[in-house]
């Protein structure tokens, strides 16, 4: 076991002193004490491992190195050395070795921990800016960007990790209606679960897109997707005026990509938290756009598709303007089950109008297409007990979208990469699960 004694004396001035003053003083006092016993530990470490390995390695010159750590950066040198014997000389750091310090890292994991948590709350600058007043130094929002980023030449940090472990197996199988391996059935060919694992009832998709400013292409803006999976809801509190509920067991996953990759990433990723495969029920709800029908009628779902009625309520009022008692009297009939009557009404109110009305067609299109998820959620009343899950809105993903999504990408005046938004979004989905934002953490020092 490795001892370090170190003394700390602190000189504290009497004038205008308060309890403001004296924080600022011992703050700033064990700082650079910290720093100190970074330096004397290092030292004392590298003398004991030299110690051990005398005879089998020569001691050539010392060589300085930074680290940016939560204390500041410290800078500490270590000596090069060589295996005893070798005719060619290999020159190596034992010192880095046994602290795992890659080649060109310079910063330990809890700065960029920290930095990357900010980033993912934060815009760059502003991130960059709060990170340097916890840890007493200036850092570039650039560095930040790069933490979170592909370009990581440590690979100890990154959204673009996240990218590619969640969800970034082959789905091919799936277009075939397989399910995923799990330990009890490796070969991923059959719909058993594990043994004393209980059957889901029900799974619920919902799934939406917002769209950002793209940086690559000036005026241009791209789609980024989110999906958010649950079992069941729960009421937060029966003495509430307000009746609200808590989704159990929510999954969400999010992406900048094809709706095909998405699609398969999402059903993934719901296999491995929910067991989609052995579900009995899976109702998806969608706001009617055409890359979410494609999705909800691949094979490898085998869902029950429900359009948003709120979003079909806005496109009613926007190719119908002004006439709200028409509006009105098309959702009673669609509330009321009559959807022939509903769409007998529109077909008739776009024969009154002679002339071309391209809002009308694209509502009438619009309705055909999304004809059989009119009410896909009122088919599974009497077949599942949790009743409260059979909606026909997507207001949980749109909550989501606006927490995820809003609070970071959509600011005033903001511009995105699709593979910086990519890389970003991930980290904020994973940050949204218990615990799996300090699991993440603990896989990357591993």
């Amino acid at each position: 076991m490795l001892r370090v004694e170190k003394t700390l004396e602190i000189s504290i001035p009497r004038d205008g002193l308060d309890v403001n003053r004296l924080e600022e003083v011992l703050l700033q006092e064990i700082r650079r004490f910290g720093k100190e016993l970074w330096e004397s530990v290092l030292v004392s470490l590298e003398e004991t491992i030299l110690m051990e390995r005398e005879g089998e390695v020569i001691r050539k010159r010392r060589v300085s190195r930074h680290l940016l750590t939560r204390l500041g950066w410290i800078r500490f040198q270590r000596y090069q050395v060589a295996k005893e014997g070798e005719e060619k000389k290999v020159y190596r750091y034992l010192l880095d070795e046994v602290l795992g310090l890659e080649p060109n890292q310079r910063e330990t994991l809890g700065v960029r921990k920290r930095g990357v948590e900010l980033a993912s709350d934060h815009p760059y600058r502003q991130a960059a800016e709060l990170l340097g007043q916890e840890i007493g130094e200036e850092v570039s929002h650039r560095t930040l960007h790069r933490w979170v980023s592909v370009k990581d030449p440590c690979g100890t940090g990154g959204g673009e990790k996240v990218a590619r472990g969640r969800g970034g197996q082959k789905a091919e199988g799936l277009r075939g209606g397989d399910t995923l391996p799990s330990e009890s059935c490796p070969s991923g060919h059959c719909k058993c679960k594990d043994e004393g694992e209980e059957e889901q009832e029900i799974v619920v998709v919902e799934v939406d897109g917002t769209m950002l400013s793209s940086q690559e292409e000036r005026g241009e803006r791209f789609e980024m997707k989110l999906g958010l999976m649950y079992t069941g809801k729960e009421l937060e509190s029966k003495e509430a005026k307000r009746r609200r509920y808590r989704l159990k067991e929510k999954v969400l996953y999010g992406g900048v990509e094809e709706a095909e990759a998405f699609g398969e990433k999402l059903y993934l990723r719901g296999e491995e938290k929910l067991s989609l495969g052995g579900a009995k029920h899976l109702l998806f709800i969608g706001d009617g756009a055409k890359w979410i029908n494609e999705i909800a009628g691949a094979d490898y779902w085998k869902s029950v598709y429900q359009l948003d009625w709120w979003h079909y309520r806005r496109k009613l009022k926007e190719a119908l303007r002004g006439e709200e008692k028409l509006v009105r009297e098309l959702m009673r009939l669609l509330r009321e089950g009559k959807r022939e009557e509903h769409r007998r009404l529109l077909r008739l109110r776009r024969m009154m109008i002679r002339e071309e009305d391209e809002k009308l067609d694209e509502l009438l299109d619009y309705l055909e297409e999304n004809w059989e998820g009119l009410y896909g959620s009122w088919g599974l009343r009497g077949k599942v007990k949790a009743q409260e899950v059979l909606v026909v809105g997507s207001g949980a993903v749109e909550k989501n979208i606006e927490i995820v999504i809003g609070r970071r990408f959509k600011k005033r005046g903001m511009s995105w990469s699709r593979e910086g938004a990519n890389n970003l979004l991930k980290l904020r989905v994973e940050r949204q699960e218990p615990d799996a934002w300090q699991r993440w953490w603990q896989r990357r020092a591993a």
